[in-house]
C-alpha cells in the first residue's frame, strides 16, 4: 500500500510538481516525518509514528498556507535533506557499493540548509528541479531489485523527462496568459 501511495505521489511530483506547491510540502513532510520514525524507542506505542509523520506534514503544510513565500525556504529545508539523505546513499552505492558513513541527522541538516539556501533563492525553477527529482526517486523505488547503477540511470532519465514536461508546461502557460 506505501509503494503505490509513493508511486501515485511520485508520478504527480515528476510531472506536475510545480504546479502543485502545496501537495508537494505536505507530501515532503510526511515523507520526512516517516523517515524518522525510526527514531523511535522499540517499545513506543503505536500512536507515536503517526505523531511523527503528522508532525513532519504539518511542518511542511503550514508555512505554506500562513505565508506563502516563506514556503520556499521551509520545501527547500525538507528537500534538500531528503534529497541528500536517499540520493546520496543511491549515488554512494553505486560508486562504492557501501552507504554514506555518518549520523543520518548531520547528513539531512547539511542537505537541508543546503536545500533552504538554494530553493529560497530559485524559487519556481528550483521548485520544479525538487518535484522532478523527488518524482523520480520514488517512481525509481518501485523497482528493489535494481542494480545501484542502473537504478541511478533510470532515476536520471526520469529527472530530465519531469523537468521537461514541466518546463513546457510552464511556457504554455504563460504563452496562455499573454
Amino acid at each position: 500500500m506505501m509503494n503505490i501511495a509513493k508511486a501515485v505521489f511520485g508520478g504527480m511530483m515528476l510531472f506536475t510538481g510545480r504546479d502543485q506547491e502545496w501537495l508537494f510540502s505536505l507530501g515532503l513532510g510526511l515523507l520526512v516525518g516517516l523517515k524518522f520514525t525510526f527514531l523511535l524507542p522499540e517499545g513506543s506505542s503505536l500512536w507515536a509514528p503517526l505523531v511523527v509523520v503528522a508532525a513532519g506534514g504539518a511542518f511542511g503544510i503550514l508555512p505554506f498556507l500562513i505565508f506563502q513565500e516563506s514556503n520556499f525556504i521551509v520545501t527547500g529545508f525538507l528537500f534538500g535533506g531528503f534529497a541528500l539523505s536517499e540520493y546520496g546513499n543511491i549515488v554512494s552505492k553505486a560508486i562504492t557499493g557501501a552507504e554514506l558513513a555518518g549520523s543520518t541527522w548531520l547528513i539531512f541538516l547539511v542537505g537541508a540548509v543546503i536545500g533552504a539556501v538554494i530553493l529560497g533563492w530559485t524559487k519556481t525553477w528550483g521548485l520544479m528541479f525538487a518535484t522532478a527529482l523527488v518524482g523520480a526517486f520514488l517512481v525509481t523505488g518501485l523497482f528493489p531489485n535494481l542494480s545501484p547503477m542502473v537504478e541511478s540511470l533510470i532515476a536520471a532519465g526520469l529527472f530530465v523527462a519531469g523537468c521537461l514536461t514541466q518546463a513546457i508546461i510552464m511556457r504554455i502557460e504563460k504563452q496562455a496568459e499573454r
